[in-house]
């Protein structure tokens, strides 16, 4: 466990796991991240496609707020 308060809390103030004892092999990295892994890349994409009603859990795929039922 490291002496860095960041490594103990995230940014909003909730224990991480180190806080709670949880070990992990190795040393977090400056911004304890998964950006601190060499050759990651974190981004995301909108997936658009397919035509009918939404059936939740098979499709067609959607991005957006769920439909709302009244």
């Amino acid at each position: 466990m490291t002496g860095n308060p960041h490594h103990q809390t995230t940014p909003s103030g909730k224990p991480r796991a180190r806080a709670f004892g949880i070990g992990f092999d190795g040393t977090p990295g400056p911004f304890n991240a998964i950006t601190d892994v060499a050759g990651v890349a974190v981004g995301y994409s909108t997936l658009i496609s397919g035509e009918g009603a939404l059936v939740v859990g098979k499709g067609p795929v959607r991005t957006g707020p769920l439909p709302t039922t009244s």
